[in-house]
């Protein structure tokens, strides 16, 4: 008899496991978001979906017209909230959140309203992950973002995971700035965000129509990641440069393995660059207390690649190669020190400094904790950076220059 029940209870667990399914057709699989601050306060969302009745490149319909690959829709509202459920009047589908992997934010709404109502919304919501990018339209909004056709990819937010994760670029990162990221930050470390920036390359041309697939000219539909917006705790306040965005990431350890890097030659070798592939990074960043005096210690150690050279130094010699690996190592010791000091002059804390002090020097930090503004403001950076060159590429010395 017992063996009996317990075959018919498996068997209702089984039938009513069957009563929460939903059909594909029903659904509309989301891959972005974007949020903006529309007319009269209000928050206007754009949901970029995948379109099932496209192929890779477009698919035609009888009519001989092609069909995007992903679709945008609008809705408004008083708060996030309600701008989803507005939302449900105007789509003929389920809004289905698990497969979103890009949130856009307008710097407009980052900056009056701030992000910490839509995070709430976000991080409660039951479908929708922490773990997709998040990005801020850099004097754009984010509608407009998601509504660029790629030239390359299938949609905008595909478009802008690529960025993120492309070999060698400079703003390039291992996994992004995710919302698990923003939220970690925020509420744990009590450490100050910093958000991926995004533009539209050609801001004069409107490339939300599909002719401008049609266009050979790759640039009207391309978007670039720009420099970190910095937030003070939940509202942006300010942006990084692209020189303190990459120090950033080299410091923090979000950056690639392989990170490109240029830098100006000295004056007396020349007005031209110097660009180089920074590999088989180690960085040891720590804040140090004592005495009531806060340092910040950065060692950097790695190797490079010489990938352009425009300065007059020559390479056929030690001597070159030496004088060439100082003015590197002492540029890039700059950048470092400058990016945190940049930073430090705001009052933000972006790399955590604060949380590494609680956790390594406990005691004293139970101390100075009250003190922490004082400590913050006066603290000295001092970077130690230690790279040398691997290889200088096929050609050891430039052209001699024409007289």
């Amino acid at each position: 008899m017992k063996h009996i029940f317990f075959i018919l209870f498996c068997t209702l667990c089984l039938i009513s496991g069957c009563s929460g399914q939903q059909e594909l057709d029903d659904l509309l699989i989301l891959t972005g978001i974007g949020v903006d601050l529309g007319e009269n306060e209000v928050v206007k969302v754009t949901f970029q979906a995948s379109n099932p009745q496209s192929e890779a490149g477009g698919q035609s319909t009888g009519g001989g017209v092609s069909q995007a690959n992903a679709y945008t829709f609008e809705s408004e509202g008083k708060d996030i909230i309600e701008a989803v459920e507005n939302s449900k009047d105007l789509i003929s589908r389920k809004l289905f959140f698990p497969h979103i992997s890009t949130l856009v934010i307008s710097e407009e709404f980052a900056k009056e309203r701030g992000v910490n109502l839509l995070i709430n919304f976000l991080e409660r919501h039951y479908e929708i992950r922490d773990s997709y990018l998040v990005f801020i339209a850099k004097e754009d909004t984010a509608n407009h973002i998601l509504n660029t056709f790629p030239p390359l990819e299938n949609s905008s937010a595909q478009n802008m995971e690529q960025l993120i994760q492309m070999p060698n670029s400079p703003l390039s990162l291992n996994d992004g700035i995710q919302l698990e990221d923003f939220i970690r930050w925020r509420y744990a470390d009590q450490q100050d965000p910093v958000v991926t920036g995004i533009e539209k390359v050609s801001k004069e041309t409107d490339s939300s129509s599909s002719e401008t697939l049609n266009n050979i000219e790759g640039n009207m539909n391309a978007v670039r990641l720009t420099g970190f917006a910095l937030f003070n705790k939940s509202r942006l306040v300010d942006w990084l440069s692209e020189k303190d965005s990459i120090a950033w990431s080299i410091i923090t350890q979000k950056t690639n393995k392989v990170k490109s890097y240029h830098i100006s030659c000295p004056e007396e070798k020349g007005k031209g660059s110097i660009h180089f592939l920074l590999k088989e990074m180690k960085i040891k960043a720590k804040p140090k207390l004592k005495n009531s005096q806060l340092t910040y210690d950065l060692q950097l150690k790695g190797h490079l690649s010489l990938q352009g050279l425009h300065c007059n130094y020559k390479l056929s010699t030690t001597k070159g190669v030496t004088e060439l690996q100082k003015v590197i190592n002492d540029s890039v010791k700059k950048d470092l020190e400058t990016a945190v000091t940049n930073v430090q002059k705001q009052g933000l804390d972006s790399f955590g400094i604060r949380n590494q002090l609680s956790r390594n020097y406990p005691k004293q930090w139970k101390k100075e904790k009250d003190n922490w503004e004082d400590l913050y403001e006066n603290m000295k950076v001092k970077a130690y950076v230690d790279i040398y060159i691997e290889s200088t590429g096929a050609r050891v010395d430039n052209n001699e220059e024409e007289k």
